[in-house]
């Protein structure tokens, strides 16, 4: 009898040692996966890391970690380890809902599926693609913040049993730091894929800047008249240009433009319009004919209905006469100082440019005189609004003009510290472009 007893305690000792080394084990595993979740932010080795951990100790043939395309509604096998790894890889998607897999992810349940020939929600597609037999599969959902990312799953115990309860609970709580290490990832990797998208656009700022001449050197320098400008992009790439260029020694070109849209599109479609504008000016000299190879040539590479609203100017600095054409710009406005008169440059308006061709654009003539200031100005400066939702006015506009400054550039700086002042802390809506023309 006491020879029974003396048996069943060690039996009894033995399976709580067996148990002991299970938990140690246990415990041990969820050491080595805490340390690789936090030894790396990428996400395919990170999944492959824990994946061999997890085959290690649930003594499977083979694992998978597939993650839910929230674009294609589908789960993608993101890594696989085992002898069909590479096909698995390439091939291996599942309607949520379809299989196993898409069993657990469309549930938010884990599964121990003893015998798969068993269950009917087995999916034996994969098998019959690539050979391999599956028998019994732990699947369990990858969850955060009770929302399915994934399904992990490990396929096959190596000795031929089972999966068991015991080897599911293990095996959920390798999921469990899995789903916050990937989220954590897939945060990492786009914060990295923010972070270079924003350093390409400061580059594409600092480019299309480049494009915008920031001095103006008349010839002869000792002219009578000087030129400012300033551009404001509502975001670090915008849609508005400026530009003066030298036709002759006694002709000078100059423009305004806004085209439709922001970002980076309107950006490209800027870029190309000011190296179209500079060449073709020089060939045909005139307003009209430049206006219509521009629109011509803009109609003719249109995308998505893009325009771009223009006016284009020419000055003969020896006689002061001012040719113009606008398309469908806001017109400039005129002040004259020794009567402090500001008037509009109506006149030669046509439709924006890149919406038809051919287009009829007419021509109109201003004699400028001395102390005359010409004002082009984009639709940004009216835009702008305050927390009222008071947009900057014309009539603000032109009491900054009739201000106080004594140069071109002084009058420029001035209108734009009148606008922010105007907007306070509001969000900038629209790009802000001014370019002033000063008879001294």
């Amino acid at each position: 009898m006491q020879r029974d007893d003396l048996k069943k305690q060690v039996g009894k000792l033995r399976r709580q040692n067996a148990d002991l080394k299970n938990q140690v084990g246990f415990f041990s595993s969820l050491m080595d996966v805490s340390i690789i979740l936090s030894s790396t932010f990428d996400l395919e080795e990170l999944i492959r890391r824990v994946l061999e951990t997890s085959q290690r100790v649930m003594n499977s043939e083979a694992s998978n970690v597939m993650l839910l395309n929230e674009e294609t509604g589908m789960l993608e096998c993101k890594v696989a380890l085992g002898e069909v790894s590479e096909q698995l890889k390439s091939e291996f998607t599942l309607k949520v809902g379809q299989g196993i897999a898409g069993w657990v992810a469309k549930h938010g349940e884990s599964l121990v599926v003893e015998d798969t020939s068993k269950d009917e929600r087995f999916f034996s597609g994969v098998d019959a693609r690539t050979g391999f037999v599956t028998r019994s599969i732990l699947a369990s959902p990858l969850i955060v913040r009770g929302k399915v990312i994934g399904v992990a799953e490990v396929i096959n115990r190596a000795d031929g049993k089972s999966f068991t309860r015991d080897d599911l609970k293990l095996f959920e709580a390798f999921c469990r730091g899995v789903s916050v290490s990937i989220q954590n990832a897939q945060m990492h990797r786009r914060l990295l894929e923010n972070q270079r998208v924003e350093q390409q656009l400061e580059m594409a700022s600092i480019i299309q800047q480049g494009f915008l001449p920031r001095h103006f050197s008349l010839d002869p320098p000792n002219q009578p008249y000087e030129i400012a400008a300033r551009n404001l992009p509502a975001s670090m790439v915008g849609g508005d240009l400026y530009d003066c260029i030298e036709l002759r020694k006694d002709l000078l070109g100059f423009t305004i433009g806004d085209v439709s849209g922001k970002g980076v599109p309107a950006a490209l479609y800027m870029a190309r319009l000011v190296s179209d504008f500079r060449f073709y000016a020089h060939q045909f000299e005139d307003p009209v004919p430049t206006m219509q190879i521009l629109n011509k040539m803009l109609a003719e590479r249109s995308r998505q209905g893009m325009f771009v609203t223009m006016i284009y100017l020419t000055l003969d600095i020896e006689h002061g006469v001012l040719k113009y054409v606008n398309g469908g710009h806001i017109p400039p406005l005129l002040y004259r100082r020794a009567g402090s008169e500001i008037s509009r440059l109506d006149g030669g308006e046509g439709i924006p440019l890149g919406i038809r061709s051919p287009t009829v654009f007419s021509e109109e003539r201003l004699e400028m005189k001395p102390e005359d200031t010409l004002v082009l100005f984009s639709d940004g400066i009216l835009d702008a609004k305050n927390s009222a939702g008071e947009h900057f006015s014309v009539n603000k506009l032109e009491k900054t003009i009739r201000g106080k400054w004594d140069t071109a550039d002084e009058l420029v700086s001035r209108i734009v510290d009148r606008v922010r002042s105007h907007a306070g802390g509001e969000h900038q809506f629209d790009d802000i472009t001014i370019l002033v023309l000063r008879w001294r």
